[in-house]
């Protein structure tokens, strides 16, 4: 049985991106099943595509192999990397996008993907050119030391200042990802924050504006912006059947301070 392919890109579904993609893997490996995470990831936003993926590894096969393209040195000197982790197989431009993944598996195996015999490729559309067919070979069995060489996972980019910390009177986080229901997916890890919160007497952020510890986005009044503990494994900012991201003008990349008591 083949692995998975799971795609996750900053690509959007207006342009012929995606599509031509997904023919390239049906050219090099018609029988391998291809599977979308996640195309609308803000254009260039390694973070936020690093947090999904994240978020998102556990919830496929064994053996799956994640091709990542959020690839903003497209063409450049970056480095194509396969990474062999958490018993699954993760296909991304050296930029900081595993970096969350690089976190959760100290045991992982890094390799620095062979490209040489990509002369054709297009240097604006490695997606197709050359991510597709590395991913597809990975499908179909193949180690990824016969892919490159490899490398010590240290060595690889990562982002810095990932998660949220403690300032004297509360917390200072940012926005991850904001769904499309307006949720806005903090870089607050459910643990500790949770009961750091739900501990305090009050939970307000710098703007002023107050903010109510739940558990659902039911227990929320009408025009009241919540914070909880969300099925992505981080605090979120919400409301009910409202947008917390535009109530609050929040986007992916935002600051948000929390001031506790």
């Amino acid at each position: 049985m083949h692995r998975h392919v799971a795609l996750l890109t900053d690509f959007g579904l207006d342009d012929p991106y995606v599509g031509q993609m997904k023919g390239a893997l049906a050219m090099h490996g018609p029988c391998v099943p291809v599977l979308d995470l996640c195309h609308h990831v803000t254009p260039y936003n390694t973070l936020q595509a690093g947090f999904l993926l994240r978020a998102s590894c556990g919830h496929f096969p064994p053996g799956t192999v994640f091709v990542n393209v959020v690839d903003p040195g497209v063409g450049g000197s970056r480095r194509i990397v396969i990474l062999e982790a958490l018993d699954r197989f993760f296909l991304a431009p050296d930029n900081g996008l595993l970096t969350m993944v690089l976190e959760a598996a100290p045991d992982c195996r890094a390799f620095a993907a062979d490209i040489s015999h990509f002369a054709k490729a297009s240097a604006t559309f490695h997606g197709r050119d050359v991510f597709a067919p590395l991913a597809v070979r990975l499908a179909l069995g193949a180690d990824p030391d016969v892919l490159g060489t490899q490398v010590d996972p240290a060595g690889l980019v990562r982002l810095p200042e990932l998660w949220a910390h403690r300032i004297s009177e509360g917390a200072a986080a940012r926005v991850l990802h904001v769904d499309r229901f307006g949720n806005c997916l903090l870089n607050m890890e459910i643990d500790p924050w949770k009961s750091a919160i739900e501990s305090g007497e009050a939970v307000r952020l710098a703007s002023g504006q107050s903010v109510t510890p739940c558990a659902s986005y039911e227990a929320l009044n009408p025009g009241c912006v919540g914070i909880l503990a969300g099925s992505q494994g981080v605090m979120e900012l919400a409301m009910n059947m409202s947008s917390a991201a535009e109530q609050l003008m929040l986007e992916p990349g935002s600051e948000v301070i929390f001031l506790f008591g």
